[in-house]
C-alpha cells in the first residue's frame, strides 16, 4: 500500500510540474497528463512531439530516469503503465498500449541531449527485450513470458507491431531517433526487420487485409477480447498498408510487397460503405441513411464473406450493431474512416510473372489546382495530393488541413482576413522532397504557417540554406484549435511567379505546414496641385505708374517630400507592403543595417500611439493583409 502511494504522489507531482510548464490550452486537451487510468499515467505521444531540446531539461530528465527504476527486471521492457503496479500477464513487458516502444524513443532522445551514456544503455535493454519479444516467423508478441493466453499472439492492435517496425527501420539505417546506435546494433535491426516484414506477409488474409491478432504458431486470424473476433480488421490493416506502401516504394525489387499491398487497397475499396453514417442519438449510437455521408469501414469483416461483423461481450455473431448491447455498441468504434486515404492510393506497378519483364513505372499524374489568387497549385506529394485544395476567405475559423479537423483558433496574431489558402495535407510532412509549387495570378504575399517545433530543432544556418531563404520570419503566431503553434515566414511574389514550396524538413513528430497569399494593396500616389500665382507690381513716381504683365508659376517646392509623406511606408518607396513592417521590425531590434530616414520614421509611427513599437509593425501588417483600411489617427 506504502509503495501505491509513493507512486501515486509521484504521479501527481509530474502532472502538477507539466501544468507548470505547459501553456493552459494544453493542459485540458488530450495531450495532458493523466493518473485517473492507470496505464495512461504518462502521456507519451505528447512528450515526443515536443521539440529535441525539450529533451535536455529537467523534466524529460526526470521522466528519462523514471524509466530506468521501472524498466522490468531480467526483461528490459515497462509494463503497460509505469507507475502502476501491476499482476498476472500486465506484469511482464509489453508493447500494448504504446509501452516500450515510446520509452525506448524518449530514452534516445535524452541521450541525445545529454550524452548520459545510462540513458543509452537503458534504451537498448528495451531494444534487446524486443528483440527477445520476436519469434522466430517474424512477428511480435503483445507480452513477453505469457505463453497460451492472447497475450502470446502476433498483435497488430493498436500499431504496436508497426511501432516496433519502425523502431527496427530507423536503427537498420541509423537514422531518426536511433543515429547513435552501434553497427552491431544496425545489423541485428535489419534482420528484425525483414523478419519482421516477412511475416506481415505471410499473415495476410488471403485475397483481404490483416486481423488485429494472429497466432504466434498457425499465423491466421485470432480473437483477442470477448467482442473482438477472428476477421478482416480496416483499423489495424490500414497501418500496415500504409508502413508497406512506403517500404515498396523504397525497395522497388521487393515484388512481393507490391502484390500484398495492392490486393488490400482493391479489398479496401471492395468492402466500402457508402450512404451510412454511425451517430448519436440521445446516450445510444444508431446506423442512419444519409446519401452524403463520407465512405464509411466496418471495423471487422467476417473472413470469406465480408460482412460487417460485430460482437458482444458473450462473443456472439452479429451482423447489425443494433444487435448488440447498448454498453458495447456506444463503448466501441465499430465504424470509422480508416480506408479514406487507403482507397486514393495508386496500385503500385509488378512486374506480371516471373517471365516478363519488368515494367517501368508509369508518372502518377500530379494534382493541380487553382484559385482567384492562385493561378496553379502543382502537388508533387501525390500520396496525399487529394487532400490538398485551394480555400477562399482564409481567417479564423478556417479548416487547416486537408486530412484533419483542425481550425485557426482566434489565438495569435499571424492570420487576416480575405486571403486564399493553400490547404495541405498533414501527412505531407512525412515527404521528403518539395511538396509543391504554386503560381501567382498576381502580385501577391505569401506566408508560410509552420509548427514552431520544426523551426526550434533548426539551426539558423539550417534555415538560410532551405527553401526559406528568400522568406522573412515574422516572429507573429497562429494557434489551431488543438493547441498546436505555428510561427510565420512570408515573401512577395510578382504575378506570374512561380515559387517552390519545399519540404517540412520531415519532421514526423510536428505537423505539417499550410500556407496563405494576400492580394497586395493597391499602390497610393500623391498630386501635387497646380498652383497659379498672380503678382502686380506698381511703381509710383511723380509721373508714371508701371504695372507688371501677370506670371503663370507652378509650385513644386515640396512634391517630393509630399510624396514621402505616406503612413506605413517605412523605406519611403511610396508604397506599404511587407517590407516596411520588416524594415521597423529590424530597426525597433536594433539592427545596425536597418536603416530609417527622418521621413520614414514619420510614416512608421503609424499605430496611434507615440513612439516606434512593435504595435507600429502589427499595424503594418494588418493594413497590408487589408484588415484595416487605413491608420489609427
Amino acid at each position: 500500500m506504502k509503495k501505491q502511494i509513493t507512486l501515486l504522489c509521484s504521479a501527481a507531482l509530474l502532472l502538477s510540474c507539466t501544468a507548470a510548464v505547459l501553456p493552459q490550452q494544453f493542459i485540458a486537451s488530450d495531450y495532458a497528463l493523466t493518473v485517473s487510468a492507470a496505464e495512461a499515467d504518462y502521456d507519451w505521444a505528447g512528450f515526443l512531439k515536443k521539440d529535441a531540446s525539450w529533451f535536455g531539461g529537467s523534466e524529460a530528465i526526470k521522466i528519462a530516469d523514471e524509466c530506468i527504476q521501472y524498466q522490468v527486471a531480467n526483461e528490459g521492457g515497462w509494463q503497460k503503465g509505469m507507475l502502476t503496479a501491476h499482476t498476472g500477464d500486465w506484469s511482464h513487458s509489453t508493447i500494448d498500449n504504446d509501452a516500450t516502444t515510446s520509452q525506448i524513443r524518449f530514452l534516445m532522445r535524452t541521450y541525445q541531449q545529454t550524452k548520459q551514456q545510462k540513458y543509452l544503455d537503458c534504451a537498448m535493454r528495451g531494444v534487446d527485450c524486443l528483440f527477445k519479444m520476436q519469434y522466430n516467423n517474424g512477428g511480435w508478441m503483445q507480452c513477453l513470458n505469457t505463453p497460451g493466453t492472447y497475450h502470446a499472439h502476433i498483435t497488430l492492435n493498436d500499431g504496436a507491431y508497426l511501432h516496433v517496425l519502425q523502431i527496427m527501420k530507423e536503427m537498420s539505417s541509423k537514422t531518426g531517433d536511433f543515429t547513435a546506435v552501434s553497427d552491431s546494433y544496425a545489423q541485428k535491426a535489419k534482420t528484425s526487420l525483414d523478419k519482421g516484414i516477412q511475416c506481415l506477409l505471410d499473415m495476410q488474409i488471403s485475397g483481404a487485409a490483416w486481423c488485429q491478432q494472429h497466432d504466434e504458431n498457425t499465423l491466421k486470424p485470432a480473437a483477442a477480447r470477448a467482442y473482438e473476433l477472428p476477421s478482416n480488421c480496416t483499423s489495424e490493416s490500414a497501418g500496415v498498408i500504409t508502413f508497406l506502401y512506403q517500404y515498396a516504394k523504397e525497395n522497388p525489387s521487393r515484388q512481393d510487397i507490391r502484390k500484398s499491398v495492392n490486393t488490400a487497397i482493391e479489398w479496401f475499396k471492395k468492402v466500402t460503405l457508402y450512404g451510412i453514417e454511425f451517430v448519436k442519438s440521445g446516450d445510444d449510437k444508431v446506423v442512419r441513411q444519409n446519401a452524403n455521408a463520407s465512405p464509411l469501414w466496418a471495423r471487422f469483416y467476417e473472413l470469406g464473406t465480408d460482412r460487417p461483423l460485430f460482437s458482444d461481450r458473450d462473443s456472439s455473431v452479429h451482423y447489425n450493431v443494433a444487435e448488440i448491447s447498448q454498453e458495447r455498441r456506444t463503448g466501441y468504434a465499430w465504424y470509422g474512416n480508416w480506408g479514406k486515404n487507403i482507397i486514393n492510393l495508386s496500385l503500385l506497378p509488378t512486374d506480371g510473372s516471373s517471365d516478363q519483364p519488368q515494367q517501368p513505372e508509369q508518372p502518377v499524374q500530379k494534382p493541380e489546382y487553382s484559385g482567384k489568387l492562385i493561378s496553379k497549385l502543382v502537388v508533387n506529394d501525390t500520396d496525399n495530393g487529394a487532400n490538398w485544395s485551394i480555400a477562399s476567405d482564409f481567417g479564423v475559423g478556417s479548416k487547416i488541413f486537408g486530412d484533419r479537423d483542425y481550425t485557426v483558433s482566434a489565438d495569435g496574431n499571424g492570420v487576416g482576413t480575405g486571403g486564399e489558402q493553400i490547404r495541405t495535407a498533414c501527412d505531407s510532412k512525412k515527404y521528403s522532397g518539395d511538396l509543391a509549387s504554386l503560381t501567382a495570378a498576381d502580385d501577391l504575399s505569401l506566408n508560410i504557417y509552420i509548427d514552431v517545433r520544426v523551426i526550434q530543432g533548426l539551426s539558423q544556418d539550417q534555415i538560410n540554406a532551405s527553401w526559406l531563404k528568400d522568406y522573412t520570419h515574422m516572429r507573429t503566431q497562429v494557434f489551431s484549435s488543438n493547441g498546436e503553434e505555428f510561427t510565420v515566414f512570408t515573401r512577395e511574389v510578382k504575378k506570374g511567379e512561380t515559387v517552390t514550396l519545399g519540404s517540412n524538413f520531415t519532421a514526423q513528430n510536428c505537423v505539417n505546414y499550410f500556407a496563405a497569399v494576400y492580394p497586395k494593396p493597391a499602390e497610393t500616389t500623391t498630386t501635387t496641385a497646380e498652383t497659379t500665382t498672380t503678382t502686380t507690381e506698381t511703381t509710383t513716381t511723380a509721373e508714371t505708374t508701371t504695372t507688371t504683365a501677370e506670371e503663370t508659376t507652378t509650385v513644386t517646392t515640396t512634391a517630393a517630400e509630399e510624396k514621402s509623406k505616406l503612413r506605413g511606408d517605412v523605406n519611403c518607396d511610396q508604397k506599404v507592403d511587407v517590407s516596411d513592417a520588416v524594415l521597423l521590425a529590424r530597426f525597433n531590434a536594433e539592427d545596425g543595417t536597418a536603416k530609417v530616414s527622418t521621413q520614414g520614421k514619420e510614416n512608421a509611427d503609424c499605430d496611434g500611439e507615440t513612439g516606434l513599437t512593435g504595435g507600429d509593425v502589427t499595424m503594418i501588417l494588418k493594413y497590408v493583409a487589408k484588415i484595416i483600411t487605413e491608420f489609427p489617427k
